[in-house]
Formats: C-alpha cells, structure tokens, sequence
C-alpha cells in the first residue's frame, strides 16, 4: 500500500518526554505513532471497506507486475 506523511502540532516538551521515555524501553516514537495508527484503522474501518481496500492493493499489484513483466 502506497504510504502517506503527515504533520500534526504537539507541544514540544511532551514529546521530548515521550522520545525519552520510549528510548528507554528501545521503542520508537515513530514506531509507536504507527502502531497507534493501525489500531485506530482496526477500530474504525468497517470491514467491508477493509476488503475493498485489500482487493483495490491486490489489482493495483497485478497491473504493476503485469506491466514489469511486459516490459522485460
């Protein structure tokens, strides 16, 4: 699935704290935001939307692979 970035405000002391705290468990703020992510998208995405979005990547797939292999 193609990735996306985003940018969000938070207070820069507070994430400080959080990047130290983590650091100290070898977790990644990063990492962690992620995880956080795929939890609310677990959550909150009904689950045939969830399939379309699967069978959408799996055709997108197939039409790269196609056009690599018609390329060679």
């Amino acid at each position: 699935m193609k990735k996306t970035s985003f940018k969000i405000s938070y207070e820069e002391e507070k994430i400080k704290a959080i990047s130290v705290s983590l650091k100290s468990k070898d977790k990644n703020i990063n990492d962690e935001i992620v995880k956080f992510l795929d939890g609310l998208y677990n959550k909150n995405v009904p689950k045939l939307l969830k399939q379309f979005i699967e069978e959408s990547e799996l055709t997108e797939t197939t039409k790269e692979t196609a056009t690599e292999t018609s390329a060679e």
